[in-house]
């Protein structure tokens, strides 16, 4: 233990008992730094104590970034900042990452925050003994919380993505499956006959299961890396903030709309790829970090560069993307109005409706349709060849 760790317990006391903050455990933190979460705070809803210098903090800033995303998303705080208190005797420069004070026995650096704080240059004091100075403001603490018990509000931060990782090894999956067959069948077979979002085959043959499975799809190794980057880095904030389950909905949900809306608005083409639910999530995440105030941090601008190199891929499906980002911010106003979800199932039953029940015409490839037929009878679904052929034969009909 070091020295001066009964300071923190000291700074620890002095603001959950004064200002009514609360413990945060959360997964990424480290031995030597606490964090306190209190979202009636505007101004600091956030605040860690730490006996670590001031110079650490520019080898965990991304780390912190992703911490300070995951809780407010997490918490659906829409104002406030960031504070970071260091039990040290460091002076503080007016160019730190986050607003920062270090504190200790007669020393305090950095914004005097004593209008919002009253009191907190005189929180620390020097004691005899320590570790009997840490015992007390424990057993003080316990006490207080067992009569706040009742108004606590259960703050949980999930360990680990898990929706996010295996939406990845799906993806891979799928990838080397399509690697092995276009070498025979070629690409674009290969993609419809794994689900691509195929207007002949999604609208013509009712296979609305293309709609989601599109998304595991990936048309080259580029197109595959670049969004499990995205993937990846939104998935490390959102579903750690928000859980699996409602994360989950939102990269499906959205990946749902986009899909719907490339068939929508664009003439028959084969569209793949997890962009469009990636869209809804990068959505959410800027809104919510307008909101926040932290567009400046180091993942939002990852994911958006990332994005920009997706966008200038060729063959990109702009109108995907666009039905996606509309999702997303949906998405986010729902996870605090549920009444948001009224708008994402109209726009949802619109894009059906001019799908499936709107009729209109589309350009038919007849050959690629039959070589996919061909592989599917060539892979041993020789009745669902048949019938798929069957089908086809109408399609083509009505479309001429």
């Amino acid at each position: 233990m070091k020295s001066n760790s009964y300071l923190v317990y000291q700074l620890l006391s002095f603001f959950v008992m004064k200002f009514s903050y609360k413990i945060m455990n959360l997964p990424s933190q480290k031995a030597e730094e606490i964090f306190l979460i209190n979202p009636t705070n505007r101004m600091y809803p956030l605040i860690r104590l730490t006996t670590a210098s001031i110079e650490q903090v520019i080898f965990e800033k991304e780390r912190l970034h992703e911490t300070i995303d995951s809780v407010f998303v997490s918490l659906r705080m829409t104002e406030g900042r960031f504070l970071d208190i260091h039990v040290s005797d460091d002076i503080i420069s007016n160019d730190e990452e986050f607003d920062s004070i270090a504190i200790s026995v007669d020393h305090y650096s950095g914004p005097d925050l004593n209008d919002i704080y009253p009191g907190i240059k005189n929180a620390v004091y020097p004691v005899s003994d320590p570790n009997t100075e840490i015992a007390g403001i424990l057993s003080q603490l316990s006490s207080y919380s067992k009569t706040e018990v009742k108004q606590k509000r259960k703050i949980k931060i999930q360990d680990k993505p898990i929706v996010t990782y295996v939406t990845m090894a799906v993806c891979v999956i799928m990838y080397v499956i399509t690697y092995f067959l276009e070498n025979k069948y070629g690409s674009v077979n290969s993609l419809i006959f794994l689900g691509a979002n195929y207007k002949t085959f999604t609208v013509g043959l009712y296979e609305v299961w293309r709609l989601v499975v599109c998304g595991f799809l990936h048309g080259s190794l580029w197109h595959l890396l670049l969004n499990m980057l995205s993937l990846y880095s939104l998935g490390n904030v959102l579903e750690r903030g928000i859980g699996s389950l409602k994360y989950a909905a939102v990269l499906f949900g959205s990946l749902l709309a986009a899909s719907l809306t490339s068939l929508a608005f664009g003439d028959n083409s084969v569209s793949v790829g997890l962009s469009g639910g990636l869209y809804g999530l990068f959505a959410m995440y800027l809104v919510n970090s307008f909101y926040n105030h932290t567009l400046n941090n180091y993942a939002a601008l990852q994911v958006i560069i990332i994005n920009l190199c997706i966008n200038f891929m060729s063959g990109v499906d702009f109108m995907a993307h666009i039905g996606g980002l509309i999702a997303g911010i949906i998405f986010y106003f729902f996870l605090s109005d549920k009444r948001s979800i009224v708008l994402f199932i109209c726009i949802i039953a619109i894009l059906t409706y001019k799908v499936y029940f709107n009729e209109s015409r589309y350009t038919i490839y007849g050959g690629t349709d039959m070589q996919v037929v061909e592989m599917y009878e060539d892979l041993g679904f020789k009745n669902h060849a048949e019938k798929t052929l069957e089908n086809l034969i109408e399609v083509w009909g009505e479309n001429q």
